[in-house]
């Protein structure tokens, strides 16, 4: 027994730091800029025009990708996570919903980011990515609103 307690300190101290680097996608994965690991298109021009279940407290925002400077990528996240109008108020911490394939309860933003392709190359601030409200207009359409302040 007491070996394997051993085995067991000895493997934690030598595992690696946690890097904030993308780790792979499980195989079978889709890793196309735009879409989810699901293969679910996330792009605003493709899914503009669809219902789109939004769980109560959660609200859609807009993704820049760097990869798709033309595109918004559509996300569901919990409002508490978002500032108000000032910058302020949003609480630390994440969660998000992916609107293309519904898989729930992402807590952390590099696994939500990891999860719909936005491919990151920076850790601070990350969630400045999220870049835009997204709002229905008169058609019923859901386009770009007002730009998320972030503050500091």
């Amino acid at each position: 027994e007491e070996e394997e307690e051993e085995e067991e300190e000895g493997s934690e101290s030598s595992s690696p730091p946690v890097s904030y680097q993308m780790k792979p996608p499980p195989e079978g994965c889709c890793t196309t800029d735009g879409f989810c690991q699901a293969g679910k298109d996330l792009r605003l021009v493709s899914i503009s025009n669809e219902h789109i279940e939004v769980p109560s407290g959660f609200l859609l925002v807009g993704a820049k990708s760097p990869n798709l400077p033309d595109h918004l990528l559509v996300c569901a996240v919990d409002k508490r996570f978002l500032p108000d109008d000032n910058g302020h108020n949003a609480l630390l911490g994440f969660s998000g919903n992916c609107v293309g394939c519904g898989k729930k309860g992402f807590c952390y933003f590099t696994e939500f980011s990891n999860h719909i392709n936005l491919k990151l190359t920076t850790q601070p601030k990350k969630q400045k990515h999220l870049k835009y409200y997204l709002v229905r207009n008169a058609q019923g359409a859901l386009t770009k609103g007002s730009v998320i302040c972030w503050k500091g």
